[in-house]
């Protein structure tokens, strides 16, 4: 009997998660050539070529936004290879030791301190991309913070970020498994107001350690981002 009921829980777990992946991604799934990953709390587009992701997409209420049930410095919340990907391959911490790149989130842990479980979730290397520290704790930071406030203030946004590859030298790669370094991030952010008012925008920053201005200096449209990642964000809204 007892065996029955947790394949009964593990059966509706499952069916539970494509639900959650379509909350996260309710205004439309930007194309992905690699596997989906639905993480629950948010959703990673995996590029196995590249060992990181193409797009990581994720909704952030008000509520989740406010809610500080899980503290960053307290517990363990260490990078891991994603046991998703066991046999595949996927990046390793050992890439990123002594690279001189962070491991940058694209799902940023201080939206998802809504519980232990969420904010651990966010500590996994396909939510990451190498990033220079100065940008990574600089200006990228300040951009999640400004879209973990406009949903706390505005109302629930919905995110989309993920790498830029841009110009014509040489890919650069770390670690034994050549994980791949983005000449940019990108971030684009739809906020539905609570009177169901839209506004859309993005974000690119370099991937170099002391990007120069203020954060407004990298924000972009919304068609700048999807032309430049090749990527339709939100499809399923009119154009």
């Amino acid at each position: 009997m007892r065996a029955r009921k947790f394949r009964f829980l593990a059966v509706f777990l499952l069916c539970l998660a494509p639900l959650l992946a379509e909350d996260n991604l309710k205004y439309g799934q930007p194309a992905c050539s690699g596997p989906v990953l639905d993480k629950s709390y948010f959703v990673v587009c995996y590029d196995p070529g590249h060992k990181i992701p193409t797009w990581v997409g994720y909704a952030l209420t008000k509520d989740d936004a406010s809610a500080t049930a899980a503290d960053r410095n307290k517990g363990n919340y260490d990078f891991k290879p994603d046991p998703a990907l066991k046999g595949s391959p996927r990046a390793e911490n050992a890439d990123y030791a002594k690279s001189g790149y962070d491991k940058g989130h694209m799902a940023p842990a201080n939206d998802f301190k809504r519980s232990v479980e969420a904010l651990k979730a966010t500590f996994v290397l396909t939510n990451s991309v190498p990033q220079r520290h100065g940008v990574n704790g600089g200006k990228w930071a300040e951009v999640e913070a400004a879209v973990h406030s406009l949903a706390i203030k505005s109302g629930t946004v919905w995110v989309f970020s993920g790498p830029v590859f841009a110009g014509a030298s040489p890919m650069k790669t770390i670690g034994r498994d050549k994980v791949a370094v983005p000449t940019h991030t990108y971030k684009v952010v739809l906020c539905v107001h609570p009177d169901g008012k839209k506004e859309m925008f993005g974000f690119v920053l370099p991937n170099i350690e002391k990007p120069s201005g203020s954060v407004s200096d990298y924000t972009q449209s919304l068609r700048f981002v999807e032309t430049l990642v090749g990527l339709d964000f939100f499809s399923s809204l009119p154009q």
